[in-house]
């Protein structure tokens, strides 16, 4: 079964911002990065839990994955039904835990 996505506002300000950020820095690679955020999502759309758990706690299972080609950025998300929300996309070096507490 593959699921449908929906992306939080949190986590399409984070895709804008890395996309400025890569925008400001070089030709091409913002749209690379979009294409892999997007083929990353559906992969995990048809293969939820095949990553990483991140934490379970009373909102559910939150897990993430690297985006692919781009090992530096991580998408953030879990599953609800036959739904996989996007939570957050975000640099792995960013201090992440604090932000899902």
């Amino acid at each position: 079964m593959s699921l449908v996505s929906k992306f939080s506002e949190a986590a399409e300000w984070g895709i804008a911002d890395i996309v400025s950020y890569f925008d400001e820095r070089s030709d091409g690679v913002s749209e690379r990065f979009h294409r892999a955020v997007d083929e990353t999502v559906e992969m995990l759309c048809r293969s939820p839990k095949l990553v990483e758990q991140f934490r379970a706690d009373l909102t559910g299972q939150i897990r993430f994955r690297t985006i692919s080609g781009f090992s530096n950025y991580l998408i953030f998300y879990r599953q609800v039904d036959t739904v996989l929300e996007i939570l957050r996309v975000l640099h792995g070096a960013r201090d992440y835990e604090d932000m899902f507490e």
